[in-house]
């Protein structure tokens, strides 16, 4: 008999991502891959970043993180033959405004669709972008100078080390089938591996937390934690994806009206949206 294989779905980080569908990247104003989402560039940082609703005295749209402009196959194929179809500067401002910079090889098998097949890697999506953010949060090391926020979540270097010291202490108690043991986040969260903190994410984090972070800030991050433990499951029901939507919306919300507030942008957290 004849096996045919089909190429179902493409994953990797978000620079990979880039090269292989021919996308601006992460730091264009159409960065999402999966929505229409526009940026707004910060001077001082000289980043873009895609804030839901823009800061005070900038312009931009406003987003509903439960309802978000998405992007199809045939907006990616309309997308590309406009850019394809222009030249000089109309063309550099199409590539700026539709987020495409000229025509993938993929679109040439039958069994991609553009975005759909280039699902969120939970990797770098997850346990390398969003848990040491909310580290850096929590120990007081987020914002590089003064900014408006709510600095009652910030966690003292002495709690840190109670955390850490708990952490070394159940090396040894630790089943295998937990993978790699914990290690102090403290003194090796530079070092931390991806299974580092996955592990600190869905199984030491919030008990370790309890004690220190307030209510609001502990369950605000519990949205992210029970949302990420869904998402490691083998098999998940549309009943489960409808509940991981859920919480990451939640965690949005909670990670905008308390970890920023009045501070202009924040970081591209909206991917976990599409999830």
């Amino acid at each position: 008999f004849t096996l045919h294989a089909h190429i179902l779905s493409i994953s990797g980080d978000i620079p990979a991502l880039s090269k292989v569908m021919y996308t601006t990247g992460h730091n264009s104003y159409k960065a999402c891959r999966f929505c229409s989402i526009r940026g707004i560039y910060c001077q001082g940082n000289r980043h873009v970043y895609f804030p839901l609703k823009p800061p005070m005295n900038m312009s931009g749209c406003q987003y509903n993180s439960e309802n978000l402009p998405l992007r199809t196959h045939e907006d990616y194929i309309r997308d590309v033959t406009v850019v394809k179809n222009a030249s000089g500067s109309s063309r550099k401002r199409e590539i700026q405004d539709r987020g495409v910079n000229g025509r993938s090889i993929l679109f040439e098998l039958n069994s991609i669709r553009f975005p759909v097949s280039f699902p969120v890697d939970i990797m770098h999506g997850l346990f390398e972008n969003v848990a040491p953010a909310m580290l850096r949060h929590w120990s007081g090391i987020f914002f590089k100078d003064d900014q408006d926020f709510d600095s009652n979540y910030i966690i003292p270097n002495k709690d840190w080390t109670e955390i850490g010291k708990t952490m070394e202490k159940n090396r040894k108690n630790m089943p295998f089938d937990f993978g790699r043991p914990p290690i102090n986040i403290q003194q090796h969260s530079a070092g931390f591996k991806a299974e580092d903190w996955m592990n600190w994410v869905v199984l030491y984090s919030l008990p370790l937390l309890q004690s220190y972070l307030p209510e609001r800030h502990l369950n605000g991050w519990a949205k992210f934690v029970h949302a990420t433990k869904l998402c490691l499951k083998h098999i998940i029901s549309m009943e489960e994806l409808t509940e991981i939507r859920r919480l990451f919306c939640e965690f949005i919300t909670y990670y905008e009206k308390y970890c920023m507030l009045s501070y202009p942008f924040i970081r591209n957290f909206d991917i976990k949206l599409y999830i």
